[in-house]
């Protein structure tokens, strides 16, 4: 079986994608960002910004030059790579992360190549909807979010649902040049801007530099360039065709981090599977990526007790929950693994993972305590917001909790932290959030819920998971709340319902009129945190038993003394 070129050949090829101007490089500038470091010219951000008028002219006379001879000059093709240690023993050379420094001469021009590469794979609907990496509107958020909307959807409607996580070895570094220059070709992109990317990829050449100490310069014969602007896009355009080798299953991919999934109802579906799989490891060699078949994981979410599968306690029955790898070798079902920085588990509790977060987050703030003497509210509040907070955010509307002790779990960080500073120690939590002008965890993770539902409405982002809105005259924009399927069992059902896909349509409806209706983002953002501190913010915490679970969900507006545009709007506990 071929999948190599399992593409249709394009011929649109107009010479428009060619021109660029003076002001595309000054808007190219702009966007590098501030703290960038300088590559082998040893040229600064800073330069580059404060001179962009008067740099733009030679540098697109450069380039321009560059891309009608397809030549890229010898000098921007060399790197340094400093190493960053990741875990572990600081003596292994395995356990530093190479990160790749360039010009940022060429990397204004990379970055105007990119938006055209871009545009054409994207209004020829050549690029694979199923990948979620390095492109506009999609994330890791969006990624796990279409996926455990799959899991979720296939527990309701009675059946299981197994996902493979594959892992490749050095992937970004494995793409045969060869092999991507024909795809290109396949892909329609203009004979010139191939042959440019030709000589971008031949020939290169890094340094390894350490402590001030630079090593020899050793060439570089296979992969896209890390550290340069071009290599993530042209290393989607090399695994792009993935998905022409899966039949019956889905396929999910972040960059390099992929997964096949299906519904299992049958020893069938088991099957389709399995030689989805194969056909997926086939790819994989006939592209010379290597994988890593040792580090296969493979989780099936089993919630649905009913399943044809699980009728009997058969001893042949463990068999039917395996998949072969390779010979002799085969995938067991695991009950924790991390997907895209998240642990996930195979009944969907979120309490390990907010468990793992929440003691990371103690020992980022242990350090900070321990690092910095002042107790200053200004100091204090900005390395809180910009070390420890992050920590506990990270891609939270997919994991948003719905059970006291998790929520109390996430505040006892924010808790603890917020007393150690200065006048703070015998002041009540509550009270603390409004002297300190912070918002509890629970209303910050609803506030990014509501951020995620207004970009889904105004287009900012992807809707894989089919979030729909209708428009009232008086009531504005107004989110359609999906139901479970009512011959689900009540464990199911309860998972739906406190997934974003329900949550996120209800927490957009209990906001105001006119906050639903505005366009501007960071207006949206000004106007939304404006309103949810005036609400009251009493979160659950250890020793305290609210009323209510302080969602905003459980706050109802007095419609009889409220205006829709401003004014005094009172607030109610459900």
């Amino acid at each position: 079986m071929k999948f190599l070129f399992q593409v249709k050949s394009l011929t649109i090829c107009n010479d428009d994608i060619l021109e660029f101007s003076v002001s595309d490089v000054i808007e190219a500038i702009d966007e590098i960002k501030p703290n960038a470091s300088s590559g082998p010219d040893e040229i600064p951000v800073t330069l580059l910004k404060n001179c962009k008028s008067t740099l733009a002219v030679p540098i697109h006379l450069l380039w321009s030059k560059s891309l009608a001879s397809g030549e890229v000059p010898s000098f921007y093709k060399y790197s340094n790579v400093s190493p960053l240690h990741k875990k572990d023993s600081k003596a292994l050379a395995s356990n530093y992360r190479p990160i790749s420094l360039t010009s940022h001469i060429i990397k204004v021009f990379e970055r105007i190549l990119r938006k055209k590469l871009v545009l054409h794979l994207e209004m020829n609907n050549l690029i694979c909807g199923k990948q979620h990496g390095f492109r506009a509107g999609r994330s890791c958020l969006t990624q796990l979010l279409h996926h455990f909307d799959d899991v979720l959807e296939s527990l309701t409607n009675n059946a299981d649902f197994d996902s493979i996580y594959l892992d490749y070895a050095k992937a970004f570094d494995k793409v045969d040049h060869k092999l991507l220059i024909k795809k290109l070709h396949l892909y329609g992109f203009n004979t010139k801007i191939i042959k440019w990317i030709e000589s971008f990829l031949s020939d290169r050449k890094q340094a390894v530099v350490v402590d001030g100490h630079i090593s020899f310069l050793a060439l570089i014969i296979s992969g896209v360039p890390q550290g340069t602007v071009l290599g993530p896009i042209l290393f989607l355009i090399f695994i792009n065709d993935i998905e022409h080798c899966i039949n019956d299953s889905i396929i999910r991919c972040f960059a390099d981090d992929t997964r096949v999934c299906k519904s299992i109802t049958c020893e069938n579906d088991v099957s389709a599977l399995q030689s989805d799989l194969n056909s997926v490891m086939q790819w994989s060699e006939h592209n010379n990526m290597a994988l890593h078949k040792d580090k296969f994981e493979y989780m099936c979410h089993r919630l649905n007790r009913k399943n044809t599968l699980e009728l009997a306690e058969l001893p042949f029955i463990a068999e039917l929950h395996q998949y072969s790898v390779a010979e002799g070798n085969s995938l067991t079902p695991v009950g924790q693994l991390r997907d895209l920085g998240v642990l996930v588990s195979d009944d969907l509790s979120w309490t390990p993972h907010i468990k793992s977060i929440a003691n990371k987050a103690r020992q980022k703030a242990a350090w900070v305590l321990s690092i910095f003497q002042t107790r200053s509210p200004v100091i204090m509040l900005t390395l809180y917001k910009s070390m420890v907070r992050c920590l506990l955010e990270y891609c939270c509307p997919l994991w948003h909790p719905s059970k006291i002790s998790d929520i109390q779990e996430l505040e006892s960080v924010q808790k603890a932290f917020t007393a150690r500073i200065s006048g703070m120690c015998d002041i009540h939590y509550w009270d603390r959030l409004q002297r300190l002008s912070l918002m509890s965890l629970q209303r910050r993770r609803e506030r990014f819920i509501i951020l995620h539902m207004w970009k889904i409405l105004n287009t900012r982002t992807s809707n894989d998971i089919n979030v729909q809105f209708v428009s009232r005259p008086r009531l504005g924009n107004l989110a359609i709340v999906p139901s479970a399927c009512r011959f689900s069992s009540v464990a199911n059902r309860s998972l739906y319902e406190s997934s974003f896909s329900v949550i996120g349509p209800k927490l957009w409806n209990a906001m105001p009129y006119h906050l639903n209706i505005i366009r501007d983002q960071e207006l949206f953002k000004s106007q939304l945190t404006r309103f949810l501190l005036s609400l009251p913010d009493t979160p659950p915490i250890r020793g305290n038993s609210p009323k209510n679970t302080n969602s905003l969900l459980c706050w109802r507006k007095d419609r009889e003394t409220s205006t829709l545009w401003g004014g005094q709007t009172r607030w109610w506990p459900c």
